[in-house]
């Protein structure tokens, strides 16, 4: 027996590099000094007096099984990289590269070639460079035809200037910009009700309201807020990316012990596919507000004086405000 009966074929994986190897080198800026492939991606830093790095990781969550069903994959590359985007960018940071990982139980060529080019089209679209990767063939690890994918990105800022919430002040308003569907959370339970359910509608069903299929509307490519937040950086006071923990959990992360934030539920109408999900499962408000976005993906805190401009640029929508309190987030 060899290597490849074995189940990891790296013939195959050299043959994918080379598929992807354009795409990667798009991304690539000027501040990127190693080539495509080397042990590890280097990248210069320039620009910045006493630069402070800010760094994330994360996944696209079990949005990859939905992937899987529909048989289309680049859209899970383009949301982790928009995904992680929106996390540092909630600092003030701007982003400068990206690592993915992509494991698979057996490889399949074509499909981490769609992956790995919908990461590095979203990477080229944001102005960041794509400067390593690893793909990963795992058989007994996972089952067959599943996969997982990572990312990894690193922004920078000028010290001092990191926007982390400490300056949020009674009086501030929360600016609510609309998500695109469920980003990258809250699938496992779309996935019981839409998907696995004895009864559920499936990927082909319609979702009420609209002329969208359930695949399409679990697919919608998350939401990059980048330049809707460098747009109106000099004037944030906090940015809460709606991710997993939903409202309470991101809000909450960012308030300081002696002030409130009240979200006005009536100021905005979910997306139909949130919707539809909570018709199905019947869960309360409560606990929808805490798994989905609910069709708000940032949420921005500024002075009541800059509102109208905020809102004007970033063509948000006020949907709540800061009042004195101690750490608490509250939907009403």
């Amino acid at each position: 027996m060899d290597y490849k009966q074995a189940g990891v074929d790296i013939s195959a994986l050299n043959k994918v590099k080379k598929r992807i190897s354009r795409a990667v080198k798009e991304t690539f800026t000027d501040n990127v000094v190693t080539e495509y492939g080397h042990f590890g991606g280097g990248f210069r830093l320039e620009g910045y007096k006493k630069p402070v790095l800010v760094s994330s990781t994360d996944s696209v969550g079990t949005k990859v099984k939905v992937a899987q069903a529909a048989g289309t994959y680049g859209t899970v590359g383009a949301d982790i990289v928009n995904h992680s985007v929106n996390d540092i960018a909630c600092t003030g940071a701007r982003p400068l590269y990206f690592l993915d990982y992509i494991a698979f139980s057996k490889l399949d060529s074509s499909k981490v070639a769609d992956i790995v080019v919908g990461v590095a089209r979203a990477c080229k679209k944001e102005g960041i460079a794509l400067i390593g990767g690893e793909t990963a063939q795992l058989p007994g690890v996972y089952k067959k035809g599943d996969f997982d994918l990572v990312g990894t990105i690193v922004g920078a800022l000028e010290e001092g200037t990191m926007v982390d919430g400490r300056d949020i002040r009674s009086g501030n308003v929360a600016v609510g910009l609309r998500s695109s569907g469920l980003h990258t959370n809250g699938y496992s339970l779309a996935r019981k009700v839409l998907l696995d359910k004895k009864d559920a509608p499936g990927l082909d069903a319609l979702v009420p309201g609209t002329k969208k299929t359930v695949a399409r509307a679990l697919l919608a490519v998350h939401k990059s807020y980048l330049n809707q937040i460098e747009a109106v950086r000099h004037v944030l006071k906090g940015a809460a990316h709606i991710t997993g923990g939903g409202f309470t959990d991101n809000i909450s992360r960012l308030l300081p012990d002696n002030v409130d934030c009240i979200i006005d539920k009536k100021t905005w109408k979910p997306l139909p596919i949130f919707s539809y999900i909570q018709k199905l499962s019947g869960i309360p408000d409560e606990e929808a507000y805490r798994v989905f976005n609910m069709g708000i993906g940032m949420i921005l805190f500024v002075q009541a004086k800059d509102a109208e401009r905020v809102v004007k640029v970033t063509r948000g929508k006020i949907i709540g405000g800061v009042e004195r309190g101690s750490g608490k987030v509250y939907l009403r």
